[in-house]
């Protein structure tokens, strides 16, 4: 039957368009600022003539001081190493959010986190002029390796980085370890491996330890310091880098207000405590935070401790500095008090260290916390700052157009304006205004960078909407004006195929157009070519059967529950435009899936429609036990609901094996010899939770269960497309089967009950569907069963789930311990793809689950499409897996309008972006399971479908 996999390939064709168009938009949408290649250089004092300028033959005995003074009179010139005044130690703490770092006295009872470094409030007491304390501001996203790169370039983040957290790439920029590196300097590395990803090949001496094992809250600092003091006993490095990790896995296991949070934060007063009475009386010692941590009063909420977003308790770090023989004095009156900007920490780092900033740093050098300079070093430092960022700022006008010519003419001009007046300074009075109006003119440059380093490619965004709106409409057409009964002849017909072709002749005119150099962008004119192709193509069948399309039309009489229901959908899409019905979501998902059902039971009038409705009602409600909230909801992110974070209570054990058990044996006695499998692999999962629960339990063997479950899956995945000559039901009943243990695999104990509850009420609302029919004849009621309010609702609940399951549409929402349930991927060869997998599942598995299940909407029941020919079984399936489709990709529409309207709004990187990454995630895990589901519909169909 060629129908049969015509009908599967344009299926696939649309996921490919939907998906391709969203590709294109996010790239025009998610773009990174410019990279450039550029490295700062200095020249040593030698390399300068008494006159100021290098290579000059102006020679002769001049002193040092009077040379930097005659190298600042030139304003033009090159940059001068300054000689290196001090060693630097550097402790990067993980998430040391500023208010750990505070002491308060009055307070009788402290909360776990507050007064545990009582270290560094005495320090301050008695040596002021050693130490400083500050505010350190990061900017979004607060992911840790977006910070990390930020601390070793001085320059910002960009949100799409944000996905490559886990698995970080060799860093291209100059950043301050290169600098001190190819200056024949020596840094020793101890703690997260980050900085050895990100900066292999560097280090004279590295002890990284893997860093993702949230889990784990001793590992890597207890190595750390089994080698800080060794090493703090050694003068052979110029810089030490220790990353400690603790108190970052504390919060994302237990949050802030947990006594693991006290007993970390007491180790790290220790070995402040200790590294500071060691600490030779020159050598410069940074306590930084790369970020900080969520809070909230709740022990239950699952945002506890968790970061990557910019929620201020996120920003808000804490930088310490200390040094035995004293700090400059410098401007420390106007930064009291003050925030200092994450930026600021990288030229700082450098000058102390005697080398550049770095090429792409935007950050102002922080004299405070730098030992004391004579007034001509601390010009050039801060001339030597200025060189570099205008250099910068000339090299980026060259590259890119973001910043418009005029703008950045005035921010060079004022620059060199700085530049010029830096010769005229002779006392501290004028050194210290000087340095603050330097401060107060990077500030602005840095500012004006940050606007603009968000610069949309328009062009690319409207031709993704332009493509993605094509596709929905010629397919809306396809699916409700073209007859049900000329599909099997439409897609028995040569139509599929010559798309297909049209679609090859496309690419390969493009990769030849590329070859030859007439194209420059491959990947976005094969996406224009095939989508505008596939557009024409579609609308060609449109008219070829728009007889039958305006005669459906006219003929039909949609029904109050069938407009409701498309309303419903639409309105849900439609809302997206709005922040707060964004962070609102899960509540009214829940509220128009419960309605559509509503008047689906009202339109039967059944006391068994109504009881399934009630049902419903009680699942969607226990479900909202497991919603969790976001910072934004107010009351709900304070008095807190849900689960608890981490490994599962006793209770919520009990409720998970019980909840899998459950719907095992009750489904297994339906599925007939598979149902074996499905028991099997239950065990397994149950097992996997029971070994590895508590203090006590085995780790180890509760891996090795895990991935028994895993192999009795995938062959369970196999022999689910066995043939027996039963019709397509019962294995489509299997795959969703699977696919729940699956789900209840990757989201832990403590999430598993929400994803029996999603499954149950899938199944009540199959059996509502089963009573939507009409006594005529069976070609209305299967008509009446494929009409498109079904779809709608289905695909209510499919991304209602998404918040049944304890998800939210923020980074910070994401959970990464299912990556390692069954043991750390990241040591195989195959690592990334396996991670990504497993994360995937864990956020958009119930979508999966729910596309998957969409052929059962049309033959469950009596009266379903299974009763009647193969062939109007298949066109009944394809109809709804179409219109399913269709419902997501109206959805992601209308995500990327919002975002397209909203790309200045200030929710944009909180709100906006996170739901269309994750609108997008769970468009294409439906699209996936439609896909997946109908080929496993059409591979059972009986062989005699041409008789049918």
């Amino acid at each position: 039957m060629k129908e049969k996999w015509n009908f599967i390939l344009y299926l696939v064709w649309f996921s490919y368009l939907v998906l391709s168009a969203v590709l294109m938009f996010g790239h025009g949408f998610l773009l990174s600022r410019k990279t450039l290649s550029d490295v700062t250089e200095c020249l040593p004092l030698d390399k300068f003539g008494c006159d100021g300028r290098e290579n000059s033959n102006v020679r002769g005995s001049c002193k040092e001081e009077e040379k930097i003074q005659r190298i600042i009179s030139v304003p033009g010139g090159s940059l001068a190493c300054v000689p290196k005044q001090s060693r630097v130690v550097f402790l990067l703490v993980d998430a040391l959010r500023y208010d750990f770092t505070e002491y308060h006295s009055h307070i009788e009872k402290p909360l776990p986190y507050q007064n545990r470094l009582p270290i560094m409030h005495e320090i301050l007491e008695r040596y002021p002029e050693r130490s400083r304390l500050y505010r350190f501001m990061a900017d979004p996203p607060t992911t840790t390796l977006q910070r990390v790169k930020a601390l070793a370039t001085g320059s910002l983040p960009t949100f799409i980085d944000a996905s490559s957290n886990f698995a970080a790439m060799e860093l291209q920029e100059d950043n301050f370890i290169d600098q001190v590196t190819k200056n024949k300097g020596h840094v020793v590395l101890l703690g997260d491996d980050t900085w050895s990803r990100l900066l292999p090949k560097r280090w004279m001496r590295s002890h990284a330890m893997y860093s993702f094992h949230t889990w784990d809250l001793d590992t890597v600092d207890t190595e750390v310091d089994s080698k800080i003091y060794n090493e703090l006993g050694r003068e052979d490095w110029d810089l030490l880098v220790a990353h400690y990790l603790g108190i970052d896995h504390a919060g994302h296991r237990y949050g802030p207000n947990h006594p693991e949070m006290t007993r970390k934060l007491d180790e790290t007063n220790n070995r402040l405590k200790l590294v500071i009475d060691m600490l030779p009386p020159d050598v410069l010692l940074f306590v930084v935070g790369d970020h900080g941590m969520t809070e909230t009063d709740s022990h239950w909420n699952d945002s506890d401790g968790d970061h990557g977003g910019e929620s201020k308790a996120e920003r808000t770090a804490a930088f310490f500095a200390y040094r035995g023989a004293g700090l400059s004095d410098l401007g420390a009156a106007a930064l009291s008090g003050r925030e200092v900007q994450q930026t600021d920490l990288t030229p700082t780092l450098s000058a102390a260290l005697g080398r550049p900033p770095p090429a792409p740093s935007l950050g102002n050098i922080l004299l405070p916390v730098l030992p004391k300079f004579s007034r001509s070093h601390t010009l050039l430092h801060l001339t030597n700052n200025l060189k570099q960022i205008t250099q910068y700022m000339i090299r980026y006008g060259e590259e890119s157009q973001q910043v418009s010519l005029d703008r950045l003419a005035h921010l060079i001009n004022s620059t060199r304006e700085q530049l010029d007046k830096a010769a005229s300074i002779e006392t501290d009075e004028e050194l210290e205004k000087y340095a603050a109006d330097v401060r107060l003119l990077v500030d602005n440059i840095r500012n004006v960078f940050r606007e603009v380093w968000v610069e949309f490619d328009s062009l690319s965004m409207l031709r993704a909407l332009l493509l993605l709106l094509l596709a929905i409409f010629f397919n809306w057409l396809i699916t409700e004006g073209l007859p049900m009964e000329r599909l099997p002849h439409v897609f028995a017909s040569t139509f599929v195929p010559t798309g297909l072709i049209a679609m090859g002749v496309c690419i390969g005119v493009c990769y030849t157009a590329y070859y030859f150099e007439f194209l420059e962008d491959l990947e976005h004119a094969i996406i224009l070519s095939t989508g505008l192709t596939s557009a024409g193509i579609t609308c060609v069948l449109v008219i070829m059967h728009w007889d039958g399309i305006t005669q459906r039309w006219y003929e039909g009489r949609s029904q109050t529950y069938e407009r409701f229901a498309r309303a419903a959908l639409v309105a849900s899409a439609a809302v997206l435009v709005s922040n707060s019905y964004i962070i609102e979501e899960g509540a009214g998902l829940s509220f128009l899936s419960m309605s559509v059902l509503a008047l689906m039971a009202w339109n039967i009038g059944s006391f068994r429609s109504l009881l399934i409705w009630i049902g419903c009602g009680a699942v969607l409600a226990g479900s909202r036990l497991y919603r969790g909230c976001r910072e934004e909801q107010g009351d709900c992110w304070t008095e807190g609901a849900g689960v608890p974070t981490g490994q599962a209570s006793r209770p919520a054990l009990v409720l998970a094996l019980g909840s899998v058990a459950g719907v095992v044996a009750i489904s297994r006695r339906h599925v007939g010899w598979r149902g074996y499998g499905v028991v099997v692999a239950g065990l397994f999962v149950c097992s996997h939770w029971a070994v590895g629960w508590g203090s006590l339990g085995s780790p180890g063997r509760a891996r090795l269960l895990a991935r028994s479950a895993w192999l009795v899956l995938a062959t369970m995945f196999a022999l689910v497309w066995r043939r027996e000559g039963r019709g397509a039901t019962l294995p489509l009943m299997v795959c969703g089967l699977l696919l729940y243990v699956a789900n209840t695999l990757v989201l832990g104990a403590a999430y598993a009950p929400s994803a029996a509850l999603a499954i149950v009420v899938g199944v009540l609302a199959l059996n509502l569907v089963s009573l939507l029919k009409n006594e005529g004849s069976a070609k209305f009621s299967l008509t009446t069963r494929c009409n498109s309010s079904v779809a709608c609702m289905w695909a209510l609940l499919a991304c209602y789930q998404f918040y049944g399951t304890g998800h939210h549409a923020t980074l910070g929402h994401v959970r990464w311990a299912p990556a390692f349930h069954a043991g750390d991927p990241n040591y195989l060869d195959i690592g990334p793809p396996i991670t990504a997998s497993l994360i995937s599942l864990e956020l958009f598995g119930t979508p999966l689950m729910f596309g998957a299940a969409v052929p059962l909407l049309a033959l469950w029941g009596r009266n379903g499409a299974a009763a009647v020919g193969p062939r109007t079984q298949l066109a009944a399936v394809f109809s709804l897996c179409l219109k399913f489709m269709l419902c997501f990709a109206i959805r992601v529409f209308a995500c990327a309008i919002s975002a397209t309207i909203h790309c200045r709004h200030l929710m944009i990187w909180g709100v906006f972006t996170p739901k269309l990454l994750f609108e997008s995630g769970s468009c294409a895990a439906a699209l996936l399971g439609a896909v997946l589901g109908a080929a496993l519909a059409a591979w059972h169909l009986p062989p005699h479908a041409r008789n049918s």
